[in-house]
């Protein structure tokens, strides 16, 4: 990342004025995938990033993406990506507009397999207006969607509090897409090295009420949840992980709503010297991945994998580490 200093312009009288910062950043990848994209692409992107101190703690900020190149050479114009921030912030409050998490996203936590919690996470809006308080353990967001024209709808709120081993959650959202509210209630706590949570959500439509717990066993973890939603039905699910050394396995097997299962099992071993193996089974095995990376320094990468999904020849991310259908190789960059 390079950071230029920009002081005030002022010839006369500038001691004392603050100095804005800003930094870019940018990344750059260049690959072949014989599936998905018929061979050759590539992208390129910068990033920009403006702030500056203010008074009585406050700090401005400014983020936006610019997308340079997208599988073209240059002639497309250049297009900022979405990824675009203005905010305000001190130590305990933030304001934040543009390309961010909505109240619920940032706060609420409902369990697997709950119908009911089906707050909007993605921003229906144009632009998320968010606004962020924190007093002493408590964490409390609010958030709309703003539309070009000015308008807003979609409220959110959300709120988050943790004491000693318990955590307490309530989220809201109004009618704004849905055409009914909806609330949500959560608790979670410890006992001993176990943690054990359980959330209740109403949309209007139906109710759902989850409970999961995990609890480690050396370097293994194992997890279970239970969701029953008075309309779509039942959901449950077991999971382990594993966490030793060089690798890493994750298995899960979830039973959704309409009583199907799906198993799918997902590991890592770092090799050593920036090399890394992953291997995948998904969906009861309609899907599978083999991948390999090797680090090559100061943000540098290569990736070489295979992967299919019988589901969805179209699939561009499969498992894990999101991989393309079909042979991929492909170097990465980040500045």
């Amino acid at each position: 990342m390079k950071s230029i200093l920009l002081a005030s312009a002022s010839i006369v009288g500038f001691a004392g004025a603050a100095a804005a910062e800003v930094t870019f950043g940018g990344s750059a990848s260049l690959g072949y995938n014989d599936d998905i994209e018929g061979g050759f692409y590539w992208d390129g992107d910068l990033s920009v990033t403006m702030s500056k101190a203010l008074n009585n703690g406050l700090t401005a900020s400014a983020t936006f993406g610019l997308n340079i190149a997208d599988d073209n050479l240059g002639n497309d114009p250049v297009a900022v990506d979405g990824n675009w921030v203005v905010s305000l912030t001190s130590d305990s409050a933030g304001l934040y507009f543009g390309d961010v998490d909505n109240a619920t996203e940032t706060l609420w936590s409902g369990i697997d397999g709950m119908e009911a919690d089906n707050f909007d996470e993605d921003g229906i809006g144009d632009a998320t207006l968010r606004g962020d308080l924190t007093f002493g353990a408590i964490k409390a967001s609010l958030s709309y969607n703003v539309f070009a024209g000015g308008s807003v709808e979609g409220l959110q709120l959300a709120a988050d509090a943790t004491f000693g081993n318990f955590n307490l959650g309530v989220a809201f959202q109004d009618d704004a897409f849905t055409g009914s509210q909806i609330i949500g209630v959560s608790a979670g706590t410890t006992l001993g090295n176990a943690s054990v949570a359980l959330a209740f959500a109403d949309n209007g439509v139906e109710s759902s009420i989850g409970v999961s717990a995990s609890y480690p066993f050396g370097p293994v973890t194992l997890g279970v949840y239970f969701a029953t939603n008075d309309v779509a039905g039942d959901a449950f699910g077991v999971s382990a992980a594993y966490a030793s050394g060089a690798l890493t396995v994750d298995a899960s097997y979830d039973v959704d709503t309409a009583g199907d299962g799906v198993l799918d099992i997902e590991a890592t071993y770092d090799i050593g010297n920036g090399l890394k193996a992953w291997v995948g089974m998904l969906d009861n095995g309609d899907a599978f991945y083999v991948a390999g990376t090797m680090d090559l320094g100061e943000g540098a990468s290569l990736l070489v994998s295979y992967a299919e999904d019988a589901n969805d020849a179209a699939n561009d991310a499969i498992g894990g580490p999101e991989l393309l259908h079909g042979m991929t190789a492909k170097v990465s960059f980040s500045f």
